[in-house]
Order: structure tokens, then sequence, then C-alpha cells
């Protein structure tokens, strides 16, 4: 499948929503942590929204040159059955669809990244001012579970709609 170069779509609307959902997460983690910052002066406090950043910057750098990676690296796509299945039809059409559905699942980690960079900062932030641990921490756990479950569902949504 490397060798033939894939149709370009744009990013699903799903997919432009979830990064909308993870830049509004680090923007609010960011204010937490600026809120926090302001009360305690701890610059660490920082710290945790600028990973994010990092990391949401990164995925929307993979996510806007996802044809371009795949056409010359096609090995940084861990999917082959998915592929295999797709490209045994020799349609390059649901190559394309099913290529772009596997990166609107990165745009959903993008969002949950935002959401546990949002929580994280609120539990450092809150932290300070308390002794006991925070219950952000638990929160922090289940939405690390929902992220992968929820990773897991989509891929194989996208292997049953095109492996029939």
């Amino acid at each position: 499948m490397a060798s033939i170069a894939l149709k370009r779509y744009g990013l699903e609307n799903a997919a432009k929503i979830l990064i909308t959902v993870g830049f509004l997460f680090v923007l609010l983690s960011w204010v937490a942590a600026f809120y926090y910052f302001g009360h305690v002066g701890k610059p660490a406090l920082l710290i945790v929204p600028l990973i994010f950043t990092c990391v949401l910057i990164i995925l929307l750098l993979v996510i806007r040159y996802r044809y371009t990676l795949f056409e010359k690296y096609p090995y940084l796509m861990n999917l082959p059955s998915l592929f295999y299945h797709i490209g045994e039809r020799g349609r390059t059409d649901n190559q394309s669809v099913a290529f772009s559905m596997i990166f609107t699942v990165h745009a959903l980690v993008i969002a949950f990244l935002g959401l546990l960079s949002l929580i994280l900062a609120i539990s450092v932030g809150s932290g300070i001012h308390s002794s006991s641990a925070s219950p952000f921490l638990y929160a922090y756990f289940a939405i690390i579970a929902i992220l992968i479950v929820s990773v897991l569902l989509q891929y194989r949504k996208i292997y049953r709609k095109f492996s029939r």
C-alpha cells in the first residue's frame, strides 16, 4: 500500500470537534495553573500545561502531515491487519476513508490529553493548599481507562467497517 498515493481527504468533522475540545481543555489547564501560580507563586505549576501543550502540538503536526508521513514512512502506521483487509479489495478510496477515520482517533486522544492536562493542573494546584491526597487523582486514572477503551472501540469500528 505504501507505493499507492492515497487520495487526500480533509479531517472528519468529529476530528475537528475533538481537536477543538482538546485545545479548550489545555487552555483551561493554563488558566488553572496561572490561578494557582498567582496564589502560591511556584513556577513548577506551569510545567503541567506546558508538557501537555507540547504533546498536543506534536499530535497536531502528525495529523496535519499524516499523508506525507505515511507515504514517506509507512512503517509508522501501526494497523497492518486493518490495511491488509482494506487493501485486499484494491480500492484506494476505501483506504483513504479508513486512513482519515484513524486520524479521528488521534483527535480523540488530543481531547482526552487536554482533559488530563486540566485535571492534573487542578490536582497539583489544589494539592498545594491541602495535606490530603487530591480527589482528582482517581478521576485521572478513570479518564485514562476510558481513553484506552474508547480508542480500542474506535479501531474496532473502523476494522469492522472495512473488513466486510
